[in-house]
């Protein structure tokens, strides 16, 4: 039997291994998972397919300056400059797609901002 602590090792293991397991593209949101309101900290974009696709990003974010932008989770051909977001759809299916970027302030812990791209 396997103590409290290594019990807690073996499921902590396992959750790591299933988070770094498996695809990590970015797929269209089914409806099921689509909310009726955008979560906080959401900038919504509409383009065609095929079309590239270019956000602005804000200058501050929760009411502070953001000195940089990373993406954390975005589909391929997909990029940050500065406070610009450029996605090259070529080829993607038509859907809404949510693409994850970091804030960074100068003193302040970095947020998560949301692009939500919906292609048509």
């Amino acid at each position: 039997m396997l103590r409290p602590s290594a019990l807690g090792l073996v499921a902590s293991l396992g959750l790591f291994l299933l988070g770094t397991t498996g695809p990590s593209s970015v797929e269209p949101a089914g409806e099921a998972r689509v909310a009726t309101t955008r979560p906080p900290d959401t900038i919504a974009s509409t383009a065609s397919t095929d079309t590239p696709v270019l956000v602005s990003l804000p200058a501050r974010v929760q009411d502070a300056p953001v000195t940089q932008y990373t993406i954390l989770n975005g589909p391929a051909l997909s990029g940050v400059a500065g406070r610009s977001l450029t996605w090259i759809t070529q080829g993607v299916d038509p859907g809404t797609y949510d693409i994850v970027l970091r804030a960074t302030h100068p003193e302040l812990s970095p947020d998560t901002l949301v692009v939500r791209v919906t292609l048509q």
